[in-house]
């Protein structure tokens, strides 16, 4: 196929940026469909007076076609849940592309959108003989002589990533002759056998792209914005290539002004999320930073943070906190604090009645605050945004670690129902799944679960660099704002030491202390590793929420809602509980014991211990998982990562015998080797890349989004694991909060496209939601910092420390073997059940002796 022939001006540097409108129909990969289009703006030109982003049902059509595309040079319609033959699924893109039919505007559909072409024009589309998902698959382009063509500098053989379960029809009388095939699938792909549960190749020979014979209407149904696509760039510069060449031969009169007037950019998605994230980079609030250094090089134990935290804050009694992410290799740092200090405070959130609570659970002033009721255009993700903002540190910081005070806590999964009220989340009032009960409402909102958010003020703490050789105990304090300083609400002006003497008396007693510990220190019997060779069985009390068969049903159903088109990839849990009697947790000694036992079987880098005295509930997790971090590079840029884990496999335990270990280590490697290679482990993990991308794209500067590195292998004690590192620098307009509010819920812990799976998963798990499980867990520093891992691989304690609850889950395509899944999601409980029965064996001693 020859090249086509671009016409001049295409080349002589027309710098005239496309106004391109992008119409997301609810999928997740969306933005990075956005990040294509930016790359090809001219150098200066700005995204939101070029593009305009809106959701399918944002605007009536007529609005659309009367505000919008009057300044509108080219349209792109995204993937999406659904089918496009139902109007709830395709919003205002089926007149779109009738009316573009008619007037003649460029329109590029991805997906759906290349489906729906199709219907427009009263083509069928059906389920594929197979459906795929996220699998890389070869295509042939079929020779064409439209100029300039889709597929100009794209070789006629080239792989790209599907994520299908329709396609448009080739049967006879089914594919309209205004139609013409550009391209299609060439190859076998995998599938699940039902029958014998084997995977097999199946020839696949869909339709891949295809154009309107007369009109520039273009539609691919894989994903050029995927990560693993080949050509995509190429593929989306070509579309702008037609779009410009369409206007220079139909519009010569087009006007030169080309940016969108103000009133239409501001329709835009991305401009409304600016208006809604009003965050101050400009620090104010004015806390002040002081601090001691503590070398604890002649500390002889093995484990450092453990002892600190026994010696530090073993006693405390109402609400002790730890992160402990001392074999962490990406943060290598502990923090210990309690969040009953004077110049502290714990917020709580019920998403159910909108209330914040803010508490202060110093011996001195154990009062709540009255709770405010959220205004309707807040969230409380903007409204901490607000906190975060006044609660900075002014001056000089410590450069060595990520925490120097601040907020620690974590938001629940629940959240994300206060997540969809950001603009173009989706739905603006969320439906609760199930209500929560009201029996039992104490002032926490929610009976005796855990608040949905909860993030306590840390004014003073011991922070443990561990990266540091030796290791060094930092001994931070904040000072509040000088007085006469403004802040809302008012508490916020009491946050920190009242004054820099009270400051420095605190930490030069401490610091003393810390010194005298470490000379006279012995270590602990604590600290021994214990090897355990056999894994103690599931605790026969253990109840799961929905038992194997109703696991395995769920599975069946969600694999329906797949091969219908509903969702690429849903992730299944359930909760394991400890019914009353068994789990007796009344104290924060007891959840210290707990996650103890817990860490010492699976040391994990996102270790960490809360306890609520005051609602007798607590979290211990073990999450092998950031979700996501913020950090300042030193010309002040702000940058985040994301790190999703999708694919696992159990490690076997290392043999005690030297003889036994090289026989080991080569079952080891290729365990690894085989995670790496399989095929359903790496489409998942490529779903919640691609998803991951587009939430960053939301937040990117100039929606840039990079991935540093793809489905590497990281090894832990029990399990290797599939980890991609995703980055991008941050917009100036996007705070720490807002940051995390638009990535959550963790992709990795819904599935694919984000907001229709989580819907299907209400309908899948019963129970009373997923609680903090799922949700996140970290901090906001003082300096302007951020770290928050997934919580999976967690405990949690409610019902005043009468249950202790486990969620597990995994993600299914439609590759997952639904025995195979449930043996999954023990892997992943056996990861953290070793230490909640040795921690009850223990603890059922322990409480006969003191009868």
């Amino acid at each position: 196929m020859p090249a086509a022939t671009y016409p001049k001006f295409a080349k002589s540097g027309d710098t005239q940026p496309l106004r391109t409108l992008l119409v997301d129909n609810y999928d997740s990969y969306t933005l990075n469909l956005l990040q294509l289009l930016v790359r090809q703006l001219p150098e200066g030109a700005s995204v939101l007076d070029s593009i305009v982003v809106i959701r399918n049902d944002q605007y009536s059509w007529a609005t659309v076609r009367d505000t919008l595309l009057p300044h509108i040079d080219s349209v792109v319609i995204s993937p999406g849940p659904g089918n496009p033959q139902r109007q709830e699924d395709f919003g205002v893109c089926g007149d779109l592309i009738r009316h573009a039919h008619l007037t003649g505007i460029p329109v590029l559909g991805v997906c759906l959108g290349h489906q729906g072409i199709a219907v427009a024009f009263g083509g069928q589309v059906r389920q594929c003989a197979v459906p795929v998902h996220g699998q890389l698959s070869p295509v042939e382009l079929v020779p064409d002589d439209g100029e300039p063509g889709l597929f100009d500098r794209v070789p006629d053989m080239f792989k790209v990533v599907r994520y299908h379960s329709l396609a448009v029809s080739e049967e006879p009388g089914e594919f309209p002759a205004e139609l013409k095939v550009l391209a299609r699938a060439t190859s076998t792909v995998r599938t699940l056998d039902p029958e014998t549960n084997e995977i097999r190749e199946v020839e696949s020979r869909e339709v891949m792209a295809l154009r309107h014979r007369t009109r520039p209407l273009f539609g691919v149904q894989f994903h050029p914005e995927s990560i693993c696509s080949e050509h995509g760039a190429q593929i989306m510069e070509n579309f702008g290539a037609i779009a410009r060449y369409h206007h220079s031969s139909s519009k010569p009169s087009r006007a030169k002004a080309a940016a969108l007037p103000s009133d239409v950019a501001a329709l835009s998605l991305l401009a409304q999320d600016n208006r809604m994230w009003r965050h101050d980079d400009k620090p104010h609030g004015g806390l002040r930073l002081v601090y001691d250094k503590v070398d604890l090089s002649e500390y002889r134990g093995t484990d450092i943070s453990g002892d600190l935290f026994a010696r530090f804050y073993g006693g405390d009694d109402c609400a002790p906190i730890w992160l402990d992410s001392a074999n962490s290799n990406s943060g290598g740092m502990s923090v210990m604090a309690s969040a009953q200090t004077p110049g502290s405070i714990t917020v709580r959130y019920s998403v159910h009645t909108r209330r914040v609570t803010a508490v202060r659970l110093s011996e001195e002033a154990n009062s709540s605050n009255e709770p405010s009721q959220l205004d309707d255009a807040a969230t409380f993700w903007t409204w901490m945004q607000g906190i975060v903002d006044q609660t900075r540190i002014v001056g000089p910081s410590i450069n060595e670690v990520g925490f120097q005070g601040g907020w620690i806590g974590y938001f629940g999964y629940e959240m994300r129902h206060d997540t969809n009220r950001v603009p173009g989340r989706g739905a603006p009032k969320p439906t609760m799944a199930k209500d929560p009960p009201d029996q039992n409402q104490r002032d926490n909102d929610n009976g005796d679960r855990l608040p949905d958010a909860q993030l306590t003020f840390v004014d003073r703490c011991i922070v443990v660099d561990h990266k540091h050789e030796p290791p060094l105990a930092y001994v931070v304090a904040l000072v509040a704002a000088a007085k006469g300083a403004r802040s809302t609400p008012s508490w916020v002006g009491a946050l920190g030491f009242r004054c820099q003497d009270e400051a420095a008396d605190w930490i030069g007693h401490q610091a003393e202390e810390i010194r005298s510990w470490v000379k006279l220190h012995c270590p602990s019997t604590m600290a021994a590793p214990v090897v355990v060779s056999k894994l103690p069985a599931l605790p026969a009390a253990m109840e799961p929420d929905l038992s194997r068969a109703e696991y395995m049903d769920a599975i069946a159903r969600a694999k329906q809602w797949i091969a219908q088109g509903e969702s690429y990839e849903i992730c299944l849990t359930t909760q394991f509980r400890l019914p009353l009697q068994e789990a007796v947790i009344r104290s924060a000694q007891d959840m210290r014991s707990l996650y103890t036992f817990m860490r010492r079987h699976n040391p994990a880098p996102y270790g960490a211990l809360l306890w609520m005295g005051d609602l007798g509930a607590g979290v211990a997790s073990c999450s092998p998982e950031r979700f996501l971090r913020t950090t300042k590079s030193n010309d002040e840029e702000r940058w985040v990562e994301m790190k999703p884990i999708k694919g696992t496999s159990r490690r076997k335990p290392r043999p005690i015998d030297t003889a036994d270990v090289e026989g080991w280590e080569r079952d080891d490697e290729g365990r690894a080797l085989r995670l790496q290679n399989d095929v359903k482990e790496r489409a998942e993990n490529l779903m919640i890349v691609d998803l991951i991308r587009h939430d960053l794209n939301w937040i990117a500067h100039n929606a840039n989004v990079r991935v540093p590195s793809l489905m590497a292998i990281e090894s832990y004690a029990m399990v290797h694991q599939m980890v991609t590192t995703v980055q991008a620098q941050l917009r100036a307009s996007v705070g720490d909060v807002g940051a995390l509010a638009h990535c959550f819920p963790p992709g990795s812990m819904t599935g694919a496209p984000k907001l229709r799976t989580m819907r299907l998963l209400d309908e899948l798990e019963s129970g009373d939601g997923r609680g903090v499980y799922s949700g996140c867990l970290g901090y906001f520093s003082a300096h302007g910092q951020s770290d928050w891992s997934v919580v999976i691989r967690t405990a949690i304690v409610d019902q005043g420390g009468a249950r202790l609850s486990v969620g597990a889950g995994g993600a299914l395509t439609m590759l997952s073997d639904a025995a195979a899944e449930w043996d999954e999601v023990e892997t992943k409980l056996q990861s953290v059940l070793p230490g909640i029965s040795q921690f009850k064996r223990h603890h059922h001693h322990h409480h006969h002796h003191h009868h």
